[in-house]
């Protein structure tokens, strides 16, 4: 770990909505991809919205736990709406379409110190982190221009559990 703190820089503090997670840059980005440090001073708690990535990515846990939910359609899940979003260039900020209801279902698994997963750019998930854990994050270059997020539907109404909190994506010296 000596060696990745050397090359830390550029913290995001609450990355991705998620309260305690800091994305940490590993060296210099570029255009094959860029590599980040995930780590997590709390136990998360709070539901992360079903979401798809512009990219592909490989993930090594350094320490501690996440638990990552794959969700794929099938006529068991229950019923969500998936939107699209189209990124417009900084953390957090996105373009939001509507588009269909569809059934998904659930898949989790639990990764720990030693464990790699990856996810190829159109597949959907949610995670939690717990405390003290890190992730080696390798995010590829960009595979598709948009991403979706899946939100649930009751009574035939989406509900708009999708937002961008104000203490999301702080910059450094912005936390």
């Amino acid at each position: 770990m000596i060696t990745l703190r050397a090359m830390m820089h550029s913290p995001i503090k609450n990355y991705g909505g998620i309260p305690g997670l800091t994305s940490w840059l590993i060296g210099t980005p570029g255009e094959k991809g860029l590599v980040r440090l995930l780590e997590c001073s709390r136990d998360h708690q709070e539901p992360i919205t079903p979401h798809s990535h512009r990219f592909h990515f490989h993930c090594q846990v350094l320490t501690g736990r996440v638990r990552n939910i794959v969700w794929v359609k099938g006529d068991r899940g229950d019923l969500f709406q998936e939107s699209t979003l189209t990124y417009k260039g900084q953390p957090g900020q996105y373009e939001r379409i509507a588009g269909e209801k569809a059934r998904w279902e659930m898949r989790t698994s639990v990764y720990e110190a030693d464990h790699q997963y990856a996810m190829r750019a159109e597949e959907v998930h949610s995670i939690f982190f717990e405390r003290g854990t890190a992730v080696l994050f390798f995010e590829g270059p960009n595979a598709r221009e948009t991403s979706i997020i899946l939100e649930p539907v009751v009574d035939g109404i989406a509900l708009p559990t999708f937002d961008v909190k104000p203490w999301a994506f702080k910059r450094g010296s912005e936390a």
